[in-house]
């Protein structure tokens, strides 16, 4: 005895008649289908809200409302039958409420049951429940100010850790995973596991948001991303609700919000303190890209190197200024002091106060000496200080390094070579010495 349930009746048909032996294939199956739907319903009426529609040649776009929707497709023959000025712009947009009229069919390729549209016209002025509620929450909220930039907190510069609200089996966790794993493999991914729609999507996203922000500062959280794939209105509606977009408002921890594609809008982008485009944009925006900094690295540990040459060849200079002064200064002295010794000497000749000649030379003889051995220890104690200076500055000086027997290896472009990770099989590369070059080409490195 077979059951066979009417699709449309619930109704349970009793058939005496044994099953045939040979099974259908898919595509007879998929004939019956098609059949059974036009055959007990023919041309119907439905109202609904426009989702996501492609409007070239062919229209296609999906029908719904708040519990249901179904994909829809209205042939370029048929577009020409609606009357012009009964859409703004000669097309329905996202959230229109429209009366479509057509027959349900079902297309085999894809397994999936659609409505042919022969004929459109809007159901009136107002959009469609969805969106006025969107509007006025919207609305609200910006008047109430929970869009403003007062309220956007600053993005950390450096996560460590980032917590990611979304499906764990979703394309949008996969692309965050990946792009964190491309710019920065230090920082740490914590995916919180949501329903992303569906009845259960809002009090697990709330409870997600809360949670998280509250333990943040003990999980070391830095920053949230709260993301998932595209879709229509209505699947994309979670995200919309007032309870999601308080919880979001309320937490701490900075938060970057990417729902579904970017013509997308979600209200808890608005209240985030960062809105992406993709998950892949948000992931971008919170992690620094390692090549990138190691390039800044390079670029400031060259511009150090630089200031210290110049420092140490401006004080050379300085020094090599002050020794050849000092030497001048001291000279000048020591021609004047014999000048007027000289020059005592002979006065007082002139007077021949034989024993005050005597006398007054012997004390000019003595200071002249002392003044020498004076001038002497001067001269002897800042060149020492001179020579101390040049020695500090010998030691630093990578010239004076490398006669000591070091060297310093780089590639082709002059870069410095500090791992044998910076370089390839066969690449060339020129190694410095004290006096000269090698030119060498890598076989292997370890």
């Amino acid at each position: 005895m077979v059951f066979v349930a009417d699709l449309f009746t619930n109704k349970q048909i009793r058939d005496e008649q044994p099953l045939p032996p040979k099974p259908l294939t898919v595509s007879e199956l998929s004939k019956k289908i098609d059949d059974a739907l036009q055959g007990r319903i023919g041309r119907i009426d439905v109202v609904g809200q426009i989702n996501s529609p492609k409007l070239g040649n062919h229209w296609y776009f999906t029908l719904a409302d708040e519990e249901a929707k179904i994909d829809c497709a209205m042939w370029a023959s048929r577009v020409t039958t609606i009357e012009s000025g009964e859409f703004e712009g000669g097309k329905p947009k996202q959230g229109d409420l429209v009366i479509i009229r057509g027959t349900l069919g079902h297309y085999a390729k894809y397994g999936k049951t659609q409505m042919y549209v022969e004929r459109m016209k809007s159901a009136g002025d107002e959009k469609g429940s969805l969106q006025q509620a969107f509007d006025a929450l919207v609305l609200e909220l910006r008047d109430k100010g929970w869009f403003s930039e007062e309220h956007k907190k600053a993005l950390p510069a450096y996560p460590r850790k980032i917590a990611v609200i979304t499906s764990a089996t979703s394309a949008a966790v996969r692309d965050v995973i990946e792009t964190a794993r491309q710019r920065w493999t230090g920082v740490e991914l914590l995916v919180v596991n949501v329903p992303v729609q569906g009845n259960a999507a809002v009090a697990s996203i709330i409870k997600a948001l809360e949670k998280v922000d509250a333990n943040a500062k003990s999980m070391q959280i830095d920053a949230i991303i709260v993301t998932r794939g595209g879709g229509s209105l209505e699947e994309l509606w979670s995200f919309n609700d007032r309870g999601v977009v308080e919880a979001a408002f309320r937490c701490e921890t900075p938060i970057v919000a990417a729902i579904g594609h970017e013509s997308d809008t979600s209200i808890i982008e608005l209240v985030a303190d960062l809105r992406a485009s993709t998950p892949t944009q948000a992931a971008m925006v919170l992690i620094p890209d390692s090549d990138e900094l190691l390039q800044m690295v390079d670029h400031f540990n060259l511009r150090l190197t630089s200031g210290v040459i110049r420092a140490i060849e401006h004080g050379q200079s300085k020094i090599k200024h002050t020794q050849a002064t000092l030497t001048s200064v001291c000279s000048a002295k020591l021609h004047q002091k014999n000048t007027n010794v000289a020059s005592l000497s002979e006065s007082l000749t002139a007077r021949r106060p034989h024993a005050l000649l005597q006398k007054r030379q012997k004390t000019a003889l003595t200071l002249s000496s002392a003044l020498q051995t004076y001038i002497k220890q001067r001269i002897a104690l800042s060149t020492s200080k001179i020579d101390t200076l040049q020695g500090k500055l010998d030691a630093i000086d990578p010239k004076v390094v490398l006669q000591r027997g070091f060297s310093l290896t780089e590639d082709a472009s002059g870069k410095l070579i500090r791992s044998g990770k910076d370089v390839a099989d066969g690449q060339k590369i020129r190694t410095v010495l004290a006096h000269g070059t090698i030119e060498s080409k890598v076989e292997c490195t370890t």
